[in-house]
């Protein structure tokens, strides 16, 4: 039993050592290049080759754990999210890359980027059942409300500064006001499964709910700069949205090492 929770640590510092490394190495090359001819290049190419990672490793689960069960059923909806995330960079990599359109919002992108939002959210509200066991009552009512009043004053704070103009302006604005209301329903169980990760040897590293997490910091960035349309410098999104894919990356690895591998070594 001991030498089995030695291995779970050791496993675990390598994954995080892996993670903190993959992070600094790809965040560098977008913040080197912030401001230069090619910051697009590296932001764009940055954002789909880390979210295809994680697309990857999601099919590699879904193919070995099969569909049965709750968690069968979660990463295949996880990988469908995904796939989603993954489309929606790659158009808008192909609006910005190949039609030269900075900063295309709204755009076909943000259909995948909203339909997302279903198959994620089974997923979390999904596995939050089963990882969320213990959580009090009292955690879930201040997290709820905390997540409210943010909701709130940041809504306002987007209509406040909205400076959209054209026939496209509301329907802009009404995108860049679902982004934060997806993200903060979801943000909800996110956040109580990482208060409560420390419980379990297995569920110490919550990487998929901590990427939730900086989606939706990424998520509130972004909606801020599209409706007073910044012009400035937002490499910092970008590098917060390639965490947010290496932390998914990092919790699929995780989870197939330790919940898929493992059993399947036990089985034989």
């Amino acid at each position: 039993m001991q030498q089995s929770v030695l291995n779970i640590a050791k496993e675990r510092r390598k994954l995080i050592i892996g993670l903190v490394a993959a992070i600094i190495i790809v965040d560098a090359m977008v913040f080197l290049t912030a401001g230069s001819d090619i910051e697009e290049y590296t932001g764009d190419i940055s954002r789909i080759g880390t979210v295809a990672g994680a697309v990857v490793m999601s099919v590699i689960i879904v193919s070995r754990q099969k569909l049965s069960g709750l968690f069968g059923r979660a990463y295949l909806s996880l990988a469908l999210g995904l796939a989603l995330w993954l489309a929606a960079e790659v158009i808008w990599g192909y609006y910005e890359l190949g039609l030269g359109v900075e900063t295309p919002f709204p755009s076909i992108a943000d259909g995948f980027w909203i339909a997302s939002y279903v198959p994620f959210g089974y997923h979390l509200f999904g596995t939050a059942k089963f990882f969320g066991k213990g959580v009090k009552k009292s955690t879930i009512a201040v997290v709820c409300a905390a997540a409210a009043i943010f909701l709130y004053f940041y809504v306002q704070a987007i209509i406040g500064v909205s400076e959209l103009e054209g026939p496209d302006a509301l329907v802009s604005l009404a995108i860049s006001i679902a982004y934060p209301v997806f993200d903060v329903i979801l943000l909800i169980p996110a956040v109580l499964m990482v208060t409560n990760a420390g419980k379990g040897q297995l569920t110490s590293i919550p990487w998929i709910f901590i990427g939730w997490i900086l989606m939706a910091i990424a998520d509130s960035l972004l909606g801020i700069t599209a409706v007073t349309n910044f012009t400035g410098e937002v490499f910092h999104i970008t590098m917060t949205y390639n965490a947010t894919y290496l932390c998914f990356t990092a919790g699929l690895l995780w989870y197939n090492k330790q919940f898929i591998m493992d059993e399947k070594k036990l089985a034989k």
